[in-house]
């Protein structure tokens, strides 16, 4: 194949070839690399599709789009900055296991499309750091280098190209695995909003209550997450977990969460966080999913509740009361 600058048309080298039109207006060469790099591997052979390089060539005008608006941010640091630096920090360290591996689909997925997700998702949060956005910006801008070097260079605002600049390293005290599960919490909590919001067919909401869950559940799922990494068998996590008297008073609801874990481990949060933490995050959140669902949020402590959904609460799960 053959390009000749922006707007160029794609034809084939062969004589006779019927000439492709024009599914890229800008990018034109970009697009062309990222399709062959995403839709296959190395040791893959590429059948062209316009309509898929179109998609291509979408998400890159995304990208800018995106970019220049975030060049426009101005906002003060806030609680979602450690999730976004984290994750970017740990899309580096992938991204660069994948360069070495030559995993190229795995690099332009993380790059194109996971970062540009986390990214939409930092700005919707109301996250706004102009010192941390122009950080990611940077470290985004080389990492699209090797597959899309002219839109790279065209967001790059430093005086040093990005190609001779060096290669962004991750940073593993930037990576924040409370930060990501906190903000994994506020993504869970959203999901089972509209999903109680829908069974209960409430059109317009007037009001929300979030439940956190009870002190003793937090301990007892940081003793799960131990265990559950020793045996599943449930005669035998009961007996250690039965040793801390607090437990013990509550045994057959400590059972049923002990059993309902031990079936499918996935109920366990990524990282179980305090009860204290918890409230701070979805504090913080507060005026987001106010925001979000166009009604009232109200947190409260399960203990501080005797209403029957704040006994269903579980740590990284909240109860729910739509009004």
């Amino acid at each position: 194949w053959w390009v000749t600058g922006k707007g160029s048309k794609i034809s084939k080298s062969k004589g006779g070839a019927e000439p492709i039109p024009d599914a890229i207006e800008k990018y034109g060469v970009d697009a062309m690399r990222l399709y062959y790099a995403h839709i296959g591997s190395p040791h893959t052979d590429i059948v062209w599709e316009e309509e898929v390089v179109l998609h291509y060539k979408n998400a890159l005008e995304r990208i800018y789009t995106l970019v220049e608006s975030l060049r426009e941010l101005s906002g003060k640091k806030k609680m979602i900055d450690a999730w976004l630096e984290s994750r970017v920090h740990r899309h580096l360290k992938q991204i660069y296991q994948a360069m070495q591996r030559y995993e190229l689909r795995e690099l332009a997925s993380l790059t194109y499309f996971t970062m540009y997700d986390d990214i939409r998702w930092y700005v919707r949060r109301g996250g706004g750091n102009k010192k941390l956005v122009e950080e990611v910006i940077s470290i985004w801008c080389a990492l699209m280098n090797p597959l899309t070097p002219h839109l790279s260079e065209e967001l790059n605002t430093s005086k040093e190209l990005v190609s001779v600049s060096s290669w962004p390293t991750a940073q593993g005290s930037k990576m924040n695995l409370k930060a990501e599960a906190a903000e994994e919490l506020v993504q869970a909590t959203m999901g089972s909003i509209r999903n109680v919001v829908k069974l209960s067919k409430l059109e317009k909401p007037q009001k929300c209550t979030l439940f956190i869950s009870e002190q003793w559940k937090y301990e007892l799922c940081n003793m799960l997450s131990k265990e559950i990494k020793v045996t599943r068998n449930v005669g035998e996590v009961m007996k250690k977990v039965l040793e801390q008297e607090e437990m013990k008073v509550r045994g057959k609801d400590v059972s049923s969460i002990v059993t309902s874990v031990l079936k499918d481990p996935s109920k366990l949060p990524m990282m179980v966080l305090s009860q204290e933490e918890e409230a701070a995050v979805l504090n913080d959140a507060q005026e987001f999913l106010a925001k979000e669902f166009s009604c009232e949020v109200e947190i409260t402590i399960a203990e501080e509740s005797q209403h029957p959904k704040a006994k269903l609460a579980l740590p990284g799960k909240v109860g729910i009361l739509v009004e």
